[in-house]
This record gives C-alpha cells, sequence and structure tokens, in this order.
C-alpha cells in the first residue's frame, strides 16, 4: 500500500513534519527513492518514519523508539525484526518514499546514506528529529528541526548547553557534540546536528540506578550555587494570570508564599531540565545523556531527579510520592538540612507547573492539553499538606 499522497495531505503532527522535510530538500515521491514504513504512537499523534528496505539500517531506525514499558518493548523487537527484513506489514500505518536525504547545515557528516524520522509529539514545542545513519546502519548522529518560532530558542539553547557541557568534561556521563548549528530565520528552519553514540541495543532504565545517580551528583558539584529568584519568578507571575484556573491560582501563591523565604539562598546547579528514560541511554558504568534544550542554569538540587522519578508515572498516593521524592532527594544531597530538601523538592514541582502551564497556555489558550496536569497539582497540594502539617 502506499499512501504517500493522502499522508502529504494530512494535517496535525505529520503534516507538518512533511513540511519541515520539504524545507531541507526532501519530499515525497511515487516512483523512485527510498520507502519508508509509518509506525504510529498508540497514544497521541506521533510518527516514527521507518526505511524498509531492509538489513542493518532499517533495524538500527528502531534506535529512536525507546520503550519504556514491557508492552512498548515487544513492539520494538517485532518492528525491528520485520524491519530488517523488509516487511512492513503488520505494524506500518502506511508506505511512502522520499526522493533525497535532508541538506543539513554544515558538512555533511561522513558516510551519511540512509535517515529515519521522528515526526515529534503534537503539541506546543514538536519538531521532527532525524537519525543519521551510514550505510552499514551505524549511528552517525541526530538533527532536530523546526520551523516554530516558540521552539527555534531551545534548540539554540541546545546548541549553547551542549557546547558547555562538553567543556566540563564530565567523568559520569558523555553528551552528544555539535556538529552544526543554523538558527534559521523567518522562512527557514533552525537546525541542530550532533553526532552520537546512541546504538542499535541501546537501553534506558525506567527507574534512576547508580550511573544516574553518579551523573546528577556530578553535574550538580560541578555547577552549584544558590539563589533560584530568577527562575522562580515564574511561579508568582503566572498565578496573575486569568486563563488559569482557580486550583492553579491558588496552589501556585500558596507555594509561591510557602518558598519565598528561601529564594536567595536555595541551592541550585545547572541541571539537564527534561531528565527522562527516553533522554539517556546506558554505556556502563557511564551514562549518555542527550536532548538538552530545556537545560537552566538555576535549578533546585534535585529538581532532575524528581522529573525522571515522575516521568513514567506513579500512581502511589500523593503524600507516599511526596515523602519518597524528599527522602532520595535527601539522600542524594546528603549535606542538605532536611526542610531544605523539601523546599528543593516543592520549587521543583513549582518550576515544572508553571513551564507547563504558561506553553500550554500560550499555544492553545487553555490547559486542558496538558495531560499529566491533575497528577501534577495533587503532588503540589500533598506537598503543601506536609509543609504545614510539620509547621516547617
Amino acid at each position: 500500500m502506499n499512501t504517500h499522497v493522502s499522508f502529504t495531505s494530512s494535517s496535525g503532527s505529520f503534516g507538518e513534519f512533511l513540511e519541515d522535510l520539504a524545507a531541507l530538500g526532501v519530499a515525497p515521491v511515487s516512483d523512485g527513492g527510498l520507502p519508508y514504513g509509518l509506525l504510529k504512537a498508540r497514544t497521541n499523534d506521533r510518527w516514527w518514519v521507518i526505511p524498509i528496505s531492509g538489513g542493518r539500517p532499517s533495524a538500527a531506525a528502531m534506535a529512536m523508539f525507546q520503550p519504556v514499558s514491557l508492552a512498548a518493548t515487544i513492539i520494538k523487537a517485532g518492528v525491528t525484526t520485520a524491519a530488517r527484513l523488509g516487511v512492513s506489514s503488520g505494524w506500518s500505518a502506511g508506505r511512502l518514499r522520499f526522493g533525497a536525504l535532508p541538506n543539513l547545515p554544515g558538512k555533511q557528516p561522513a558516510g551519511l546514506a540512509h535517515c529515519a524520522y521522528f515526526t515529534g509529539t503534537a503539541g506546543p514545542h514538536r519538531k521532527t528529529a532525524i537519525q543519521l545513519m551510514a550505510e552499514d546502519g551505524d549511528i552517525l548522529g541526530y538533527a532536530k528541526v523546526s520551523r516554530r518560532p516558540l521552539v527555534k530558542p531551545y534548540l539554540a539553547r541546545e546548541a549553547e548547553m551542549l557546547r558547555r557541557i562538553g567543556r566540563l568534561a564530565l567523568a559520569t556521563a558523555d553528551t552528544p557534540a555539535v556538529l552544526a548549528f543554523d538558527p534559521g530565520s523567518a522562512v527557514r528552519p533552525s537546525v541542530l546536528v550532533t553526532d552520537s553514540r546512541k546504538t542499535i541495543g541501546a537501553k534506558s532504565s525506567v527507574r534512576p540506578g547508580g550511573a544516574h545517580l553518579r551523573f546528577l551528583s556530578e553535574l550538580a558539584s560541578r555547577t552549584r550555587s544558590n539563589g533560584v529568584h530568577r527562575a522562580f519568578e515564574s511561579v508568582p507571575s503566572l498565578a496573575n494570570e486569568t486563563r488559569l484556573p482557580a486550583a492553579w491560582t491558588r496552589r501556585l501563591l500558596s507555594g509561591a508564599a510557602r518558598a519565598s523565604r528561601f529564594v536567595d539562598r536555595l541551592p541550585v546547579a545547572l541541571a539537564h531540565g527534561d531528565f527522562t528514560p527516553w533522554n539517556c541511554i546506558m554505556l556502563e558504568p557511564r551514562l549518555y545523556v542527550f536532548d538538552w534544550e530545556y537545560a537552566a542554569d538555576d535549578l533546585p538540587l534535585g529538581y532532575d531527579l524528581v522529573h525522571y522519578l515522575l516521568a513514567t508515572g506513579h500512581g502511589a498516593d500523593p503524600a507516599d510520592v511526596i515523602s519518597d521524592l524528599n527522602q532520595r532527594v535527601g539522600a542524594l544531597f546528603s549535606d542538605l538540612h532536611p526542610e531544605t530538601v523539601r523546599t528543593c523538592v516543592l520549587v521543583s514541582l513549582l518550576l515544572h507547573a508553571a513551564f507547563y502551564l504558561r506553553r500550554q497556555l500560550d499555544y492553545a489558550g487553555s490547559i486542558d492539553g496538558w495531560t499529566d496536569g491533575d497528577r501534577r497539582g495533587r503532588l503540589i497540594d500533598a506537598c503543601l499538606h506536609q509543609w504545614w502539617t510539620t509547621a516547617c
């Protein structure tokens, strides 16, 4: 089945993805070119576009798909095997052909012969990702592409942060190196190209282990300072937003009032900003950490650990979750007073909520699209309740 005509005219994230590729000189063709299968996510509007000529490049393309559940792991294994054999029936929602490889800024990675694509998840910060591969399927690097004014600054930030992290020469983790960055223009997309240490068999861990904790500890120790005032300004500022539901206005004001006396002296450090199982892989005994577009200098100690622990869902009682977060952050940063640990956890939750609330309001005018909003709100409420009941 060749469905490139219907996909070319589609809207949503796939339509935007095709427009991103067109800006790089890549377009669907009826004949010739290379065939691709289309793997659609089960729960939201995102697609993996996998070459199905067969062989190692087709199997390597599934390195873009990082499962964090048993079901997703089984799906990846099945699709990887089928793609290696050049089979798309049973998993592909359609097929299309691309007639060229993308024109990337800077010098084209040596040996580039194949690409796989990810449309990005529909939402305010959607961007296209391209996996760059050699003839034998070795992963040469990645490119991120966006035409959205809201997203372009984040690609610029990632380029800056990767260069900065590289200069730190961390002992516990590796990060991508920037190969090229084009900030784009009003008519040209922003494009970031990096190398990669990913392999076909790259694996992550749903729960943070020793390698993760060593990385977080070293990153904090190398960049630690005091004062979260600049980042924290987003919390009371957002509380004045008239489009915000009353429950969120209340919890943001309450949280800001509770944390305000700690703002100038709260320990902070450079943080990844989106530290999750799908943004790092194991390279024992080190970690390989990528996707740094949300990194910031002044996030509370424990921000990344809190985000990682909550990223894959947590069905326990909110009060138990908060107690667990306090314990884990306190164990990682054992020099902190318990009151400081609780404040770091509270401010981490508030800053994360403020980021997603603002992003959703600016993009859609309401917070309805933030699917994790209710759970995060309950966690903040539980955190504040523990503060008041312990009289801290």
